[in-house]
């Protein structure tokens, strides 16, 4: 990885303004992941400032060796300029510590007395205290230890980048210590005039503790002359000087995203073919005698909204589904089906791609828990059951999907479905298809792009696709039980889609 990687800043867009496509930058991707850390007992001393500065004391330590000394001697035995010691001089003065005759300087009583225990004035006290700190394994940085649920500690982690550094931090816990001392005592002393008081003496001891883990949030952005080389926003983490002082954990995003990088196989087009064989009035012009013209379809969806409207019931997407606009799309697309007639709505039907960081990311559990009760119906009790997430993979599920669902489902590993492909079917309303696939290089970043669905003879074209493609009991993964896959899609007429009365009249 090169050690230039950028980390985007996004600017605003001027209002009125074209927009320039080729420097569009658009989200194709969103993670959480881990970021390895340690906590410390560090044993240190702070000094409590008191009335004057460390400067000034340095004056009257001079003045209590050397009383009487020439003004012009002094500035030149700190190397200070005539303003900088008419301060200091001012500063003692004022507080009666000295006085000044002749261009000379004496220690008055009252700074005599300063002195009691030996040529150290008592201007300040050293205490010795001992705090609890997080730092993160790659950059050294300060590191929060905050509660994770199941599925957060589950979550691919960023690997260690200096071994040396993991394995003896308490060696370089100091320096970042102080380094970071002022950052640390924000945190814990809000008081900003305590803290103007407070200096960090000296660390004297570190202690190393518990190992944990912090999630860093991230997208992955592209633009168009480059869709398979995205770059992190990390905004939603940190932002300005702090990504400065964490330049490793930045490198560490960087080498994260180059891991996901894929090579096109024969699937991939198969998978092209599955989507433009699903949604073929809207995709008709980006098929071509080669195939589908993935990196055009890339160019348009970015250069356009894609909002659905109730004669608009297909658009196109990019992205995870469960990035916050996807999610939003989705739920508008539950919500235009919501007067249909009564059907089977037990549960939504998830197809996901061979990839082993698809869903890590706390988003995903947004949409899981959106799908589970958007646009439900009540059974007349007053009650409305939630869909259960049907999740189907070819291989067994990575840790932080089997934290996040109750079960997930094998499909079989006989290329009946292309592992590239992505499907998520809410029965008989709204479906999203996805292809996770290099858009122009033969190796880059898997951009998932497709479309979103409430079109019903879209919804009836995956109904009978999956229903050929996967088994009607649908076995539990490591489970001896099954789901009842062909109920939930046996397409029923009456079901069909109709957008909302209410919203077709606006």
């Amino acid at each position: 990885m090169s050690i230039s990687r950028r980390v985007l800043s996004l600017s605003k867009t001027k209002d009125g303004g074209d927009k320039d496509t080729t420097e569009t930058r658009i989200p194709i991707g969103i993670f959480d992941v881990q970021l390895p850390a340690r906590q410390f007992f560090v044993h240190h001393k702070v000094a409590e400032v008191g009335d004057v500065s460390l400067t000034t004391e340095f004056l009257l330590r001079l003045l209590y060796s050397a009383d009487g000394i020439k003004e012009d001697a002094a500035a030149l035995f700190f190397g200070f300029n005539a303003t900088e010691m008419a301060y200091v001089v001012k500063d003692a003065e004022t507080r009666a510590y000295i006085s000044r005759s002749e261009g000379r300087m004496w220690l008055t009583d009252a700074g005599q007395a300063l002195f009691k225990e030996g040529d150290k004035p008592q201007i300040y006290d050293v205490v010795k205290r001992m705090e609890k700190v997080g730092f993160d394994l790659l950059s050294l940085a300060p590191c929060d230890r905050d509660y994770q649920s199941d599925f957060e500690r589950a979550l691919p982690e960023l690997p260690i980048r200096s071994v040396d550094l993991a394995a003896n931090a308490s060696k370089y816990v100091p320096e970042s210590f102080r380094r970071f001392y002022k950052e640390l005592s924000n945190r814990k002393d809000k008081d900003a005039a305590d803290l103007l008081k407070r200096a960090l003496y000296s660390v004297d001891e570190v202690t190393p503790s518990d190992r944990f883990s912090s999630i860093v949030s991230f997208v992955a952005m592209a633009n168009v002359r480059r869709p398979g080389e995205p770059e992190p926003f990390l905004e939603a983490w940190r932002m300005g000087h702090e990504l400065s002082d964490r330049d490793q954990v930045v490198h560490g995003i960087g080498e994260f995203l180059e891991s996901l990088r894929t090579s096109k196989t024969p699937e991939d087009a198969n998978a092209f073919d599955v989507l433009t064989d699903f949604a073929p009035e809207y995709l008709k012009e980006y098929v071509n005698k080669s195939g589908f013209a993935a990196l055009r379809y890339f160019k348009e969806i970015t250069g356009r909204a894609g909002e659905l409207r109730s004669d608009r019931q297909t658009v196109g997407i990019l992205g995870a589904l469960y990035q916050p606009e996807n999610i939003e799309r989705i739920s508008t697309a539950i919500g235009y089906t919501k007067e249909r007639a009564i059907g089977r709505d037990v549960a939504f039907i998830w197809v996901v791609p061979n990839q082993p960081t698809w869903g890590a990311s706390r988003s995903f559990l947004t949409l899981i828990e959106k799908l589970a009760q958007e646009g439900i119906l009540s059974d007349g009790s007053g009650k409305a059951p939630p869909r259960v997430p049907i999740v189907v993979g070819n291989e067994k599920p990575s840790r932080h999907l089997a934290r996040a669902l109750p079960a997930t489902y094998a499909r079989p590993q006989n290329g009946s479905i292309p592992s590239s492909l992505e499907i998520l079917l809410v029965p008989g309303r709204v479906v999203a298809i996805t292809v996770h696939a290099p858009i122009t290089e033969s190796r880059g970043f898997p951009v998932p792009m497709g479309v979103l669905s409430f079109d019903a003879a879209i919804v009836r074209r995956v109904h009978h696709y999956l229903t050929l493609q996967l088994p009607s009991k649908l076995p539990r993964y490591g489970g001896a039980d099954w789901f009842e896959l062909e109920n939930c899609l046996e397409w029923i007429e009456q079901a069909a889609i109709q957008p909302d009365q209410e919203q077709l009249s606006t």
